[in-house]
């Protein structure tokens, strides 16, 4: 069977139909799905942690594509109570992007498709982690989620910076008070800090690190080693998900990247 209405509760999800030549067939999307372009304009069903049940109906979709997470939530109990089919693809890690773009593809009916853009991706971040992994030392780095929030052990940013050949300095660090947090950071001396843009609404964490007094005796203050990354592009198991790699790998190890 080849489903032809389709919502989608995730941005990555969203980015997997139309990267499997499917997104016509889309007919609810969240509040966050922002890529492709043409993803704007389909009808929106809330946000990907709070979609509207009620809405998702009034679509009349024959499927329903969610996150593993959304079992807990019990959105795929409701919706098939309803006769609605639901799929839902890993959030695990954007690692996990090749099985979650071929698990769509056999559903669609894109298989052959869905095989070749998952091996061709796949063949990528590997080619990516091997660089990362010949790096002689660990490079000290913080990822700032948003002003009180840093990378800690159990994050998935956490465990793609230690693959990435980096050393997450806030992995055992856990403070309320944000003077307090930020001073113990840069006790730790980061050589990199990367700052999520995209991941909490309004926040320019760049700016934030860039003016504070506690950051400018760091060795990534010194050496002009403050960057920007985009959120969706590291959080989103999807096809964009190399391109995601690669940047927080160049950010970390920009020497075994060189063209």
């Amino acid at each position: 069977m080849h489903f032809q209405r389709i919502v989608s509760l995730a941005p990555s999800n969203t980015e997997i139909v139309f990267s499997l030549g499917a997104g016509s067939r889309l007919v609810g999307v969240t509040d966050y799905c922002n890529y492709p372009e043409e993803a704007k304009l389909i009808e929106k069903i809330g946000g990907f942690s709070t979609p509207d049940i009620e809405k998702i109906l009034s679509l009349s979709p024959d499927l329903v594509l969610g996150m593993d997470f959304h079992q807990k939530m019990g959105i795929p109990q409701k919706l098939e109570e309803k006769g609605i089919h639901c799929l839902l693809l890993s959030s695990a890690s954007l690692l996990d992007a090749p099985k979650n773009i071929v698990q769509a593809g056999k559903i669609l009916g894109c298989e052959e498709k869905a095989e070749e853009i998952a091996r061709e991706l796949k063949n990528k971040m590997d080619e990516i982690l091997k660089k990362a992994k010949s790096a002689t030392r660990k490079v000290r780095v913080c990822y700032l989620c948003d002003i009180n929030c840093f990378a800690w052990r159990s994050c998935y940013m956490s465990r793609l910076i230690e693959l990435l050949g980096g050393l997450n300095i806030a992995r055992d660090i856990q403070e309320k008070d944000r003077n307090s947090l930020v001073m113990k950071i840069c006790l730790q001396d980061p050589e990199v800090i990367i700052c999520s843009e995209g991941h909490r609404e309004s926040q320019d964490l760049l700016s934030f690190v860039i003016k504070s007094p506690l950051f400018w005796k760091t060795m990534a203050y010194k050496m002009n080693r403050i960057y920007s990354l985009k959120a969706e592009l590291i959080s989103r198991p999807g096809p964009r998900a190399a391109k995601g790699l690669e940047t927080l790998a160049r950010f970390i190890h920009p020497e075994l990247f060189k063209e």
